[in-house]
């Protein structure tokens, strides 16, 4: 156990009470803040015996904060915690681990410094891979100046891996890796809307059954769960959109894709149907 074993973290989603989870098998204490969730996460937090905290304890007792939840409230979470940093006069050190661009994090960087209290710190993260579980971590990559303080998270959460002190290095390697996976993800979506539209689905799933087999494996296996998280990833699509527009590439394709998960986030029904219907 470390000095500063005390985690706060923001955000119960399936991805953040699995970290908590393995850092608290890893001997870190996990602290948390509510507001504003939803009955599910505080039933997850409390099934982990993880101390809810109103807000200005929660800040008080935070020896570290890591924000894992959606990329839309990545800003305002950050400005939330860092004014209530200067309220309390207690500075922080806080990891934004959320799927944002570049561009975002250089933003929220900006603005936290501006608002915390004196001595604050602000480290780009991201999380590169599934939940942590028994067999399997996966990697949270740290930039910035300040990156190299926190290499004691290195745990059964998750692998740490410093990738230097230009602060947005993390945010940006998550969007390149997001682009492949859920990017792929989208375009195979789209493909299958589009068959069902032009009648041809049945065809086309025979058609990937001789052809593209491993296509196929990749669509019976993660997509039935894909509709449940769509709504997540809007956001997401969004970030790696302007990424690729901030570095002077077309954005069309996650510009779909951001589409493609509205769509689908309000479809899941018919969705699933259409998927149960070829497999």
């Amino acid at each position: 156990m470390t000095k500063n074993n005390i985690i706060g973290l923001i955000g119960m989603g399936d991805m953040g009470h699995n970290v908590a989870k393995y850092l608290i098998k890893s001997n870190f204490k996990i602290v948390t803040n509510l507001d504003h969730r939803s009955k599910k996460s505080i039933d997850t937090a409390k099934s982990l015996k993880i101390e809810i905290l109103e807000l200005n304890e929660f800040i008080n007792k935070s020896h570290l904060i890591i924000s894992i939840i959606p990329p839309s409230a990545a800003y305002d979470t950050a400005k939330i915690l860092s004014d209530y940093s200067k309220k309390l006069s207690k500075p922080i050190t806080y990891i934004d681990a959320n799927a944002i661009s570049p561009k975002t994090t250089l933003l929220i960087e900006n603005e936290f410094y501006i608002s915390s209290y004196k001595s604050s710190k602000y480290i780009d993260g991201s999380i590169i891979g599934g939940p942590p579980n028994k067999s399997y971590k996966p990697r949270l990559y740290v930039s910035g100046k300040y990156a190299e303080e926190v290499s004691y998270l290195n745990s059964l959460a998750f692998d740490i891996i410093n990738l230097g002190n230009e602060t947005q290095l993390a945010s940006s390697i998550k969007m390149c890796y997001a682009s492949l996976t859920k990017g792929t993800s989208a375009l195979l979506l789209s493909l299958i809307l589009l068959a069902d539209k032009l009648e041809v689905s049945n065809y086309l799933f025979e058609e990937l059954e001789y052809s593209q087999q491993e296509t196929l494996d990749k669509i019976m296996n993660s997509f039935p769960s894909i509709a449940n998280k769509s709504s997540r990833w809007i956001a997401e699509m969004e970030e790696i959109a302007s990424t690729y527009v901030d570095n002077e590439q077309s954005p069309g394709v996650f510009d779909n894709a951001s589409y493609i998960y509205r769509l689908l986030s309000k479809n899941k029904k018919q969705f699933s149907k259409l998927i149960a219907e070829n497999f």
